[in-house]
């Protein structure tokens, strides 16, 4: 084959990868216009999400989606002492994915009129309003070496893979986002922000102690924020 006929696949070849690489930034760019649309569309309800792969970007993108739903639904009179539900929950499913260099970045949001209240559904957002009972003066509370190993991580991503390691020791018994708690008050949880960090260690109970710092706490404290249940084999 002749130099001229290799330059001219050299040049067809360069053409194309550089016709592909603008379309994905002109996509990226369609995408960031039309998630920053509906972020300032009052219309909708949104969660985002970046991290290392999609699924834990989607996951922790749709808890705390969830959780700004129930922030949301708690200021609004229908809803108090009813189920959340999503009527369109395709919406939660059909989100927007962006690349980030290494890192993944997943946007989630749901219509406002999606959101219904009703006593039971399929899917339903468990209220995030706890029932609150008078303070009464504790002794000092103790807790499993379990429980202390996890309130010792201060990031998300080392502590949730100790929560693996324990449970494949036997020392957790059972462990899942808060949203897929099906009694909640039944598990010590672990609460995590958007920027990865732990913030707070719970103890399981309709009144819930802060493992670290040994006062009353509430999960309505730490509204936008992820959480994960946990149960332990003392």
């Amino acid at each position: 084959m002749s130099k001229t006929k290799m330059s001219i696949r050299g040049i067809i070849t360069i053409g194309l990868l550089l016709f592909s690489c603008l379309n994905a930034n002109a996509d990226d760019e369609a995408t960031k216009k039309q998630i920053n649309n509906i972020k300032k569309n009052q219309m909708y309800i949104y969660g985002e999400y970046t991290a290392p792969t999609e699924q834990e970007a989607r996951e922790m993108a749709e808890e705390i989606l969830m959780e700004n739903i129930k922030d949301w639904a708690a200021k609004k009179k229908r809803f108090q002492g009813a189920d959340i539900v999503v009527n369109n929950r395709k919406e939660l499913q059909n989100g927007m994915t962006l690349s980030r260099g290494k890192m993944v970045r997943v946007f989630l949001y749901v219509k406002k009129s999606d959101i219904i209240s009703g006593k039971k559904s399929e899917d339903p957002i468990t209220s995030s309003v706890e029932p609150i009972e008078p303070p009464i003066e504790q002794p000092q509370r103790t807790y499993p070496e379990t429980v202390m190993i996890i309130a010792s991580f201060t990031e998300y991503h080392p502590m949730a893979e100790k929560i693996k390691e324990l449970k494949a020791q036997g020392k957790i018994l059972h462990y899942a986002r808060y949203t897929s708690l099906d009694k909640p008050e039944e598990y010590y949880l672990a609460i995590y922000n958007t920027a990865g960090k732990v913030v707070a260690i719970l103890s399981p109970g309709v009144t819930r102690y802060n493992v670290n710092t040994g006062e009353t706490d509430r999960v309505t404290n730490y509204g936008g924020c992820g959480a994960i249940g946990f149960s332990v084999n003392e």
